[in-house]
């Protein structure tokens, strides 16, 4: 049985136990990233494909040769191995979005996987439920939902403000043949002003921070950035002090981030649920949002406007937004289409006149043709609702599959299951500290 649903609770560690999980999430990351390189080592100098098996007979000379690493449950490094294995498989999937598989900086949150069967789970009362993970022992949450499935696996996160479990279930979902209101269509057109406009007037928006927030954010972040100058200059290791307003960079931007899923998944609960098709604008995120600095022969140009049109893109969560669509319509049998998104904002919705004039702002749609005016953005979303799905849609994946230096779909050349010998490093190859 695979997991089919997720379940997130707030977890309530006692100090002892969220320091070790601490020490386990940077464990986590260290192993992560040194098998990263070890494959990628592997591959330029032997042109081998290590797999997990092989790297799991590494991980346990590892945890011989180092008490921190012997430290982290063996079920959560191996869980670590398969993420990476994983992520592999999808870059070399043609079919998936991924790309090649990254290093995790250490601002990444901390994470510890555990498998289904190393966790037990269990309701103590009706706010309250327990969970036992090896070696912590039993951790509180709060019970804020019902599992509603068998428990595949699990994972320990902090994201900068607080502990959560976060639990794959098994919950035997099945996407419904017709959706309750079949004939109900509603497109949505994404905006920097405005969040959400859908095709029948309706505007969602919210603001994730607060004028003072936002002061705070920015006087936290210069200090940062002058501490770090200092401790370049010094050549020093980083403070106590910067480590401290560090932290309260994180809690701050972890809260925004929870507002902002929390917002567009309230939103697409409700499109879901109240529309069989649900047409949104085929866009780029990561395109659109790349930095526009250039390089030292050719700069850029208007780079400072285009990091602030970055900025408002990011916040109103464009792609996230995109993600909790697709997840609440496998329960609803919402069907998500993608159109072509070129002249929506330009295109009058009553006579078709495509004008670059039309806009009179960013709010303002008025047609020099037939007069008709609107909301700029309603008028977007509704020709995003009455235009056609994409034939051929184009993706940036096949872009990034043609400069690829190694094949898409290339198999495992070499099947390595031997421990560390000839050019094959070890686990631990070059890493041989503590990570912090």
């Amino acid at each position: 049985m695979l997991a089919d649903a997720g379940r997130r609770y707030r977890l309530c560690p006692t100090l002892g136990q969220a320091e070790r999980l601490t020490s386990w999430g940077h464990t986590c990351r260290w192993l992560y990233n040194t098998a990263l390189e070890q494959r990628q080592f592997a591959w330029q100098q032997r042109k081998a494909t290590l797999g997990v098996t092989a790297q799991c007979v590494f991980l346990t000379e590892a945890r011989k040769d180092f008490d921190w690493v012997a430290d982290l449950p063996a079920q959560s490094g191996q869980q670590v191995l398969r993420q990476l294995d994983q992520a592999y498989r999808n870059w070399w999937n043609p079919q998936h979005p991924a790309g090649a598989p990254t290093r995790r900086r250490r601002s990444v949150r901390l994470s510890v996987p555990f498998p289904g069967q190393a966790v037990q789970v269990w309701r103590l009362n009706r706010p309250w439920g327990a969970v036992s993970l090896p070696k912590v022992g039993v951790v509180r949450f709060r019970w804020s939902r019902p599992l509603g499935g068998v428990v595949r696996n699990a994972v320990v996160s902090f994201d900068g403000v607080a502990w959560h479990v976060g639990f794959g279930v098994h919950a035997g979902i099945k996407t419904p043949e017709a959706h309750a209101r079949p004939g109900a269509v509603v497109g949505v057109d994404r905006g920097v002003k405005v969040a959400l406009a859908m095709s029948d007037g309706r505007m969602w928006d919210r603001s994730f921070t607060s004028a003072g927030q936002e002061r705070e954010l920015a006087r936290l972040k210069s200090k940062a950035g002058r501490q770090e100058t200092a401790r370049r200059k010094r050549g020093a290791k980083t403070s106590n002090r910067a480590r401290k307003v560090g932290a309260e960079i994180a809690r701050t931007e972890a809260k925004i981030r929870n507002r902002r899923r929390d917002f567009v998944m309230w939103v697409a609960n409700r499109l879901c649920a109240q529309h069989a098709a649900v047409k949104l604008e085929r866009l780029d995120v990561k395109a659109m949002t790349a930095t526009a600095k250039g390089t030292v022969a050719e700069p850029g140009i208007n780079v400072r406007q285009k990091a602030g049109l970055n900025r408002a893109i990011l916040d109103k969560g464009w792609g996230l937004f995109e993600a909790a669509l697709a997840n609440r319509a496998r329960t609803t049998g919402t069907r998500i289409v993608k159109v072509p998104a070129a002249f929506t904002s330009q295109r009058c919705s009553r006579c078709g006149n495509t004008h670059r004039n039309n806009r009179d702002s960013q709010a303002v749609f008025r047609c020099g043709f037939c007069g008709h005016q609107a909301n700029a953005d309603v008028n977007a979303a509704i020709n995003v609702r009455d235009a056609a799905e994409a034939a051929s849609p184009h993706t940036g994946r096949a872009v990034r599959d043609r400069n690829r230096k190694r094949p898409v779909d290339h198999p495992p050349s070499v099947a390595t299951t031997g421990t560390g010998n000839g050019n094959l490093p070890p686990l631990a190859w070059r890493l041989t500290c503590r990570p912090d």
